[in-house]
């Protein structure tokens, strides 16, 4: 969110200027428009979690002062609607993919997805899914293709993040020998970047993903730059200008995630694989009452800076205005 500043005090101005405030004159600001942002939610997440993620990355937003417009949004002729699927139902409350392009987005989020590894689809290794057998992977790509060139800001979060990074830089999607899953501190690397304006030097996230990239495969592509990564389990926040005009946000681990979700996805799974979050529980003792949420505050600063990032662009003329 910006100060505005009176227009008589100039020396004022450029003193939060040069402090890192984000500040714009008393004339400029009563000329700006303040409608609600358009954001965008293309979910890929399985039916079971689909409303629970819709309330995960809108949590945070919705304690902004700024106004966020929710759009969901669906892939045009999307096969996850199809009869007797198990999102059919769902996905009438979203909107296809052709009519939002029509009138355009500020800002979006693609959410990861559970397709990481072959034994979730009845295999028994641990390979990576192929790209080639996600089956809507060609209807993603251009959605890709579209927000890089058309949104000022996206969000590309876990699985999605890789699939992007795959699908514009080539890196490789990797597999760990078990998966990584609990809330984990990492060090911001570059606080210059308007995603990560006025957060602390370590802030907390939770991870829950078999898959990674490397940083060193990120640090091969100069336009990437990594702003938050942690020794053990890697980068968590890495950013790239776009052709929009502003910058998309790659996101390694879960930062939208509530006090309990990693506690349900322990439960849900603890037979099957039985790994106790790490960082997460007092004691490491698993329970809902042992449950210690670390990562809210850090959470909440980068989904208003994305908000910010967002309301910067529309109020002097949106790419949602002017697609």
């Amino acid at each position: 969110m910006a100060i505005v500043t009176p227009g008589g005090d100039q020396g004022f101005h450029e003193r939060l200027i040069q402090a890192g405030v984000e500040a714009i004159p008393e004339t400029e600001a009563t000329t700006r428009d303040v409608r609600p942002a358009r954001v965008g939610l293309l979910n890929l997440m399985p039916r079971s979690a689909m409303e629970t993620t819709e309330v995960q990355w809108f949590q945070y937003m919705g304690e902004e002062v700024l106004q966020v417009e929710p759009v969901l949004v669906k892939f045009d002729d999307d096969w996850r609607e199809r009869d007797g699927a198990s999102r059919q139902q769902i996905l009438r409350r979203y909107t296809p993919f052709s009519e939002v392009r029509e009138r355009g987005l500020d800002g979006l989020i693609v959410t990861g997805d559970n397709l990481e590894i072959k034994q979730h689809i009845g295999f028994a290794s641990r390979d990576p899914i192929p790209d080639d057998d996600i089956k809507y992977m060609r209807s993603l790509e251009q959605v890709l293709n579209w927000a890089r060139e058309n949104v000022q800001s996206t969000i590309y979060s876990c699985l999605a993040g890789h699939l992007a990074l795959r699908y514009f830089h080539g890196l490789p999607r990797q597999v760990g020998g078990e998966k990584t899953l609990g809330v984990f501190e990492h060090d911001v690397v570059d606080p210059s970047s308007p995603f990560t304006r006025g957060m602390n030097d370590t802030i907390h996230s939770p991870h829950s993903r078999w898959g990674f990239i490397s940083p060193e495969e990120i640090a091969r592509v100069p336009d990437l730059g990594v702003l938050a990564i942690n020794d053990e389990v890697g980068w968590l926040l890495v950013e790239e200008e776009n052709e929009a005009g502003g910058r998309d946000l790659y996101v390694q681990g879960h930062p939208e995630y509530g006090r309990l979700d990693l506690h349900g996805e322990y439960m849900r799974d603890r037979e099957e694989d039985g790994k106790i979050p790490k960082h997460y529980y007092k004691d490491e003792e698993p329970g809902e009452e042992n449950v210690r949420q670390t990562w809210a505050t850090d959470a909440r600063a980068l989904h208003a800076n994305f908000v910010a990032m967002l309301y910067e662009k529309f109020s002097r003329g949106s790419s949602a205005d002017q697609a």
